[in-house]
C-alpha cells in the first residue's frame, strides 16, 4: 500500500487478476467496506456474463445421467452449455436434451447442429427477489399437499393426478431457486441487485430451498399414494389426517415467515408443534390395520409422508433461527 502527497492510500492489484476480470486502464471498480474487510470488485465482469460449460454427450449412454449433468450445469450458473460429440448426435440423444431443457426455466436451444447443441440461459438473476420466489415455491407445494389430501377424502383420482403433475412441475422452480442462490453467493453485484447484504444470508436461503424442496417432494408423493386408495375413508381417520395436514401446512407457512422476518419466537413455536403431529401419527397408525392390504399400505405411506413434511418444516424453522443469529 502506498500514499499520495495528500495522504490518500493507493492499492495495486496483480496484473493477472485485472486480466482475469477483463479490466483495463480507466475502468471503474467498486470499493466496499465489509465489516473489517475492504472488498474490490469489477463493475463489469466478462466472466459473469459469459459463463459456459461443455458436455461430451458420448460419455452419457443413459438419459437420466445426461439430464442430471445438464441440470447441474444450469444450477451452477452457466449461461451457455455446449453439448458436443465427435460424431453425429443421435435422434435419441437430441430428444433427451430437449426433455432436459423442458425441466429448466429460462433455457432454450439456441443452436442445433449435427454434432453440437448450444443451450442458452435467458434469465437475468438481478431481476429476481429470492424471498418472493421462496414464498411462491412454498405456496405451490402447500397447494399440492392440500389438494392431495382433499383428493384422499373425496376419493378423487383425477384431482390426485393433477396435484401430482403440478408437484412434478414445481421441480422447475426449485432448480431456478438453487441457480439464483448459487449465483448470488458467488457474485456481490447480484446480491446487491437482490438487496441481500451478506453472503451468509444466501447460504441460509440455500439450505431453506433444500428444506422446501423436500416438502414439495413429500407433497407430490402423497398425491401419488392417494391414487392407490380404493375406498372412502371413515370419518375418524379422515379427521385425524386432515388435522395433521392443517398443522403441517401452518408450520410450513410460519417457518417461512420466521425465516424472512427473523422471528425467533415464531421459529420456536413451530419446533414445539411437531409434538402434535407425532401424536396424531400415533393415533392414525392403529386405525389403518382394518383396511384392505393395498389401501392400508397407501395410508401408512401417506401419514408417514405428512409427518416427514412437518419434519422439514421444523428444519426450515431451524434455518430461521440461524438467520436470527446471522453474523
Amino acid at each position: 500500500m502506498q500514499t499520495t502527497a495528500a495522504g490518500t492510500f493507493i492499492v495495486t492489484i496483480p496484473k493477472e487478476w485485472a486480466e482475469g476480470l477483463g479490466l483495463h486502464k480507466g475502468d471503474l471498480v467498486n470499493l466496499d467496506l465489509d465489516d473489517k474487510d475492504i472488498v474490490i470488485s469489477a463493475t463489469k465482469s466478462k466472466k459473469q456474463s459469459s459463463q459456459s460449460n461443455s458436455i461430451n454427450i458420448e460419455e452419457f449412454k443413459d438419459q437420466k445421467l445426461l439430464e442430471l449433468c445438464i441440470t447441474a450445469s444450469y444450477i451452477q450458473g452457466h449461461d451457455i452449455t455446449e453439448i458436443h460429440s465427435k460424431n453425429k448426435i443421435s435422434p435419441d440423444h437430441k430428444r433427451w436434451v430437449r426433455q432436459a431443457v423442458d425441466g429448466l426455466i429460462g433455457v432454450e436451444i439456441s443452436e442445433d447442429y449435427a454434432n453440437r447443441i448450444i443451450l442458452q440461459n435467458l434469465i437475468d438473476p438481478a431481476k429476481f427477489d429470492l424471498d418472493t420466489l421462496l414464498e411462491k415455491f412454498t405456496y405451490t407445494s402447500k397447494a399440492v399437499f392440500e389438494d392431495a389430501i382433499n383428493a384422499l377424502i373425496e376419493v378423487d383420482v383425477s384431482l390426485a393426478q393433477d396435484a401430482y403433475e403440478r408437484g412434478d412441475q414445481s421441480t422447475k422452480l426449485y432448480r431456478l431457486l438453487m441457480r439464483l442462490s448459487l449465483q448470488a453467493i458467488k457474485n456481490r453485484n447480484i446480491r446487491e441487485h437482490m438487496k441481500i447484504k451478506e453472503a451468509s444470508s444466501v447460504v441460509i436461503r440455500i439450505i431453506a430451498v433444500r428444506e422446501l424442496g423436500r416438502m414439495a417432494y413429500y407433497a407430490m408423493r402423497i398425491a401419488q399414494h392417494v391414487g392407490e386408495i380404493e375406498k372412502k375413508l371413515d370419518e375418524q381417520i379422515a379427521a385425524v389426517i386432515q388435522k395433521m395436514t392443517k398443522i403441517s401446512t401452518e408450520m410450513q407457512n410460519q417457518a417461512l415467515n420466521a425465516l424472512i422476518k427473523k422471528d425467533l419466537a415464531a421459529a420456536s413455536t413451530i419446533i414445539d408443534r411437531m409434538v402434535q403431529v407425532r401424536r396424531l401419527y400415533e393415533t392414525a397408525s392403529p386405525m389403518i390395520s382394518k383396511y384392505p392390504e393395498r389401501t392400508a399400505l397407501a395410508l401408512s405411506l401417506i401419514i408417514r409422508d405428512i409427518r416427514a413434511f412437518a419434519g422439514y418444516a421444523v428444519a426450515l424453522a431451524d434455518d430461521a433461527v440461524l438467520g436470527v443469529f446471522e453474523v
